[in-house]
């Protein structure tokens, strides 16, 4: 029904318990090694079963796979291959295992995470929202700002704003961001967000509406913006990151 999608992209798993349930652009999963966890199985038993019930998990969606690099105990790197399972697919995937006390405890936990987590997808659906509306105002205060100062609009001028705060919130351009994510050049990348990344571009952005309308240079908005991000933005978008790496 659907296809299969293998992502390349490596990541170093530290902690110790994993985040069952996570958000990916607008969607709710949880990945095959939070399972493995939670029912206290090997990963490949468990992504093993995944390939077994395809055809049936995929009834209710694509599966979608990431390569995930694993830290061994004895030191060094191994590449694992996880899948993210839907709340359906996990569901069904609970189905197909011996119920045992790991199990019950298990599918206890993952009604709660699912619940749980559709009110993080919520405050995410509408902080998206919120910082497609706040654009508008940047994008204003600069076509006023330049008229105001008798000089000429072109399109650089906004993607040079959205860029000054892509940089300090994401690290890099839009662009950059597109091709790291595998993100098609007609999707938003704000659906490719985390929660607290939308939330820092909001902030940026209403910050550097007010800056624009002040009639403040670029490098002095541009300072200013880094320090409003060191200050409120940089220590919980780490703290998100570890959670989601978890």
């Amino acid at each position: 029904m659907g296809h299969s999608c293998l992502r390349g992209r490596l990541y170093h798993q530290k902690e110790i318990v994993m985040q069952l349930v996570e958000i990916k652009k607008f969607d709710l999963v949880a990945n095959t090694m939070a399972i493995a966890e939670g029912v206290e199985k090997d990963h490949d038993t468990i992504i093993k079963l995944v390939d077994r019930n395809k055809a049936d998990l995929e009834e209710f969606g694509p599966l979608v796979f990431e390569i995930r690099m694993v830290e061994r105990s004895q030191g060094g790197g191994k590449p694992l291959r996880v899948a993210f399972l839907n709340e359906q697919q996990t569901t069904l995937l609970i189905t197909y295992m011996r119920n045992n006390d790991a199990v019950r405890v298990f599918k206890k936990k993952r009604v709660s995470e699912f619940f749980r987590m559709r009110n993080a997808l919520a405050g995410k659906k509408m902080d998206r929202n919120t910082a497609r509306i706040e654009y508008r105002p940047m994008t204003d205060a600069i076509k006023h700002e330049r008229e105001a100062q008798g000089k000429t609009i072109a399109p650089h001028h906004f993607s040079n704003e959205a860029d000054l705060i892509n940089r300090i919130a994401l690290g890099m351009t839009s662009a950059k961001f597109r091709v790291h994510h595998e993100i098609g050049k007609k999707e938003s990348i704000r659906d490719y967000l985390t929660p607290e990344q939308i939330h820092c571009i909001t902030e940026l952005q209403r910050a550097n509406t007010v800056f624009i309308g002040m009639g403040w240079d670029f490098e002095q908005r541009k300072a200013t913006l880094m320090g409003i991000f060191n200050k409120n933005h940089r220590q919980p978008l780490i703290e998100e990151q570890h959670r989601l790496a978890a």
